[in-house]
C-alpha cells in the first residue's frame, strides 16, 4: 500500500510541476505579441481583452492547478511515509 501511495504521489507531483512550467515554453512570436505595448483602457472588461492580460490569467491558472497537483502528490507521499 505505501508504494502505491509514494508512486502515485511522485506522478501527481511530477504532473504539478509540469503545470508550473507550461508557459516557460512560449514561441517568439507569442513573446513578441505579449510585449509589444498597447494602450489600456479605463474599463476592465476590455483590458481583459488584451494579451498581457490573457497570458497573465493563464498562467495564475496553470499555477493553481500546478500547485494543487504538487500538494495533492506530496500529502500521498506524506500519507505513505506514516501509514
Amino acid at each position: 500500500m505505501n508504494n502505491y501511495l509514494n508512486t502515485i504521489g511522485l506522478v501527481i507531483s511530477f504532473i504539478g510541476s509540469i503545470f508550473f512550467t507550461l508557459n516557460l515554453f512560449m514561441s517568439k512570436k507569442e513573446i513578441i505579441k505579449l510585449g509589444v505595448s498597447r494602450w489600456a483602457s479605463d474599463k476592465d472588461e476590455e483590458n481583459v481583452k488584451l494579451p498581457q492580460v490573457q497570458d497573465r490569467i493563464k498562467q495564475r491558472n496553470f499555477g493553481i492547478i500546478g500547485m494543487i497537483l504538487i500538494s495533492v502528490g506530496f500529502l500521498l507521499q506524506l500519507m505513505s511515509q506514516i501509514l
